[in-house]
């Protein structure tokens, strides 16, 4: 979240007696999001790797070693289970890498034409994503959990569960009516037996009222096949490419029946820790009903970004225009 924004956002939620409810599907490294207003948040986590819920709740993650941590938040709570299209035992594929571990087999076959970094990068996705071990986990529903603990509604749903995103979402039933905003995992490309792609994921949160908002794609999602190496994960400065093929993204998705007022604050409160600015402001207004302070959403209306932010963007847009002279690129 912007600076400028924190304090007003937390004297939203405090004033109108506002608490988050934040679930992190796929939470190997602990649940780090929504900092900003964590003293409002009650979040919920899932890992359903034997070892890797080990690390999670004796503190010692991968991610904890370099120094990142859960935010103090009101409440946090883990469980050691798999969330799915239904309950019971499925089997869960423990990868050589760790992180892409899921109730999905890999596609080793699709996977070997295409390496994270290009040539230069001695491995494949296929070696990456290796199977070293299956075991058996136990799998809920969302909608379970949600009954489990009394759960109305999300504000905040967050999964990444390698291939299985849309089960989860399948399992959640008619909760997903009350979902404020989800952040999920799709892919492009089938890295996984028998898992949907974005296209089915995209259809499913369409019949709910979602709207997509935007990818988030970051480098570690982009894959090389041919190439050495991209030659820049920076601003294109008028090169048409930079990347390889996307092989996944993180979608984030906005659910635009939601009619609640306290809902609406919780939404926007998200969507500004995730600076999503002008849906915030949209939400604010058309939704949550709020006029009030006109300070705080005069900020939001005419807020430009830091100085530097600003210069850096015209400085790329100059070179862009000098080094690549077409109409198109002086608009």
């Amino acid at each position: 979240m912007y600076p400028p924004f924190v304090s007003p956002v937390r004297e939203l939620l405090k004033s109108n007696d506002v608490t988050l409810k934040f679930v992190d599907i796929g939470s190997r490294n602990g649940i780090i999001e929504l900092a900003n207003v964590a003293h409002f948040v009650d979040a919920y986590g899932f890992e359903p790797n034997p070892e890797e819920y080990k690390k999670l709740i004796s503190g010692k993650t991968d991610a904890a070693i370099y120094g990142i941590k859960s935010p103090k938040y009101n409440s946090i709570s883990y469980s050691p289970y798999a969330v799915g299209e239904v309950n019971g035992k499925h089997p869960f594929y423990i990868t050589h890498g760790p992180g892409a571990a899921g109730m999905h087999e890999p596609d080793l076959d699709r996977l070997s034409e295409i390496r994270w970094k290009g040539k230069t990068y001695p491995k494949t996705m296929a070696e990456d994503l290796k199977v070293d071990e299956v075991v058996d986990v136990e799998v809920k529903t969302l909608a379970t959990f949600a009954h489990e603990k009394k759960l109305d509604y999300v504000d905040y749903l967050k999964i990444d569960v390698e291939g299985a995103e849309y089960e989860v979402l399948k399992g959640a039933g008619d909760l997903l009516n009350n979902v404020g905003v989800i952040k999920v995992e799709v892919c492009f490309i089938p890295m996984r037996k028998k898992q949907k792609l974005f296209s089915d994921v995209d259809l499913l949160l369409r019949k709910f009222g979602f709207d997509l908002l935007r990818y988030e794609i970051s480098p570690a999602q982009i894959g090389l096949k041919e190439r050495t190496a991209p030659w820049s994960f920076g601003p294109t400065v008028g090169f048409p490419e930079r990347f390889g093929q996307a092989v996944q993204a993180d979608a984030v998705y906005v659910n635009r029946s939601i009619l609640d007022k306290k809902r609406n604050i919780a939404k926007a409160a998200v969507l500004l820790e995730k600076n999503y600015i002008d849906e915030a402001l949209f939400v604010l207004r058309r939704q949550a009903k709020i006029n009030e302070p006109e300070e705080f959403l005069s900020m939001l209306q005419n807020y430009g970004g830091r100085w530097q932010t600003r210069l850096l963007e015209g400085t790329f847009k100059v070179a862009r225009r000098l080094l690549k002279p077409s109409a198109s690129n002086w608009k």
